[in-house]
């Protein structure tokens, strides 16, 4: 969170992703929560660990992003922050980080994404070969796979390993 375009992102992706997607109680002010939940991210003394909030990321994905992300589907409205959050997932599961060095991926799928990650070490045949792990994207999930040709910038490039800096202009935006 010490970069400013992904603290937006992640404001964006809160307020004007998932919020459509959620049931509040009266009285809650999701702005503050969401202000509230970055400045807990950003704090350094809490030790949040990416891999610990990134593990069972199989188990996770279809309860906080693909619901919503199948409610932007069938509305046609922008959701290019739950994909991007989707490639991170993608980019996290090679277990590789972007200097080469290996690191565990803590989950039960682990196997089957090491198989993927072998045949498929990057590219357009990768992003395919993930969204057709049905234990994650089911079959009640068939929009999301012809999405993959729209979201070669965020997904594809990203799940392909592309640098940090270059992801930027893929959270804003576009002209």
């Amino acid at each position: 969170m010490q970069l400013p375009a992904y603290r937006q992102a992640a404001l964006s992706l809160m307020l004007n992703e998932q919020r459509a997607t959620l049931t509040m109680p009266a009285g809650s002010d999701l702005n503050a929560y969401a202000n509230q939940l970055l400045e807990r991210f950003s704090n350094p003394s809490l030790r949040h660990r990416t891999a610990q909030i990134a593990s069972d990321g199989s188990q996770k994905l279809p309860q906080r992003m693909l619901d919503s992300l199948r409610y932007h589907l069938h509305h046609g409205s922008d959701c290019r922050h739950l994909l991007l959050g989707i490639a991170g997932w993608m980019r996290y599961i090679l277990g590789e980080d972007e200097k080469g060095k290996r690191y565990p991926v803590a989950d039960p799928l682990v196997a089957k994404f090491e198989r993927i990650n072998q045949q498929f070490p990057s590219g357009p045949a990768r992003v395919q070969a993930l969204l057709g792990i049905n234990e994650i994207f089911a079959d009640d999930y068939p929009p999301i796979r012809p999405l993959l040709p729209t979201c070669n910038t965020p997904m594809i490039a990203y799940a392909s390993r592309v640098p940090e800096p270059r992801l930027h202009p893929s959270i804003r935006r576009p002209n």
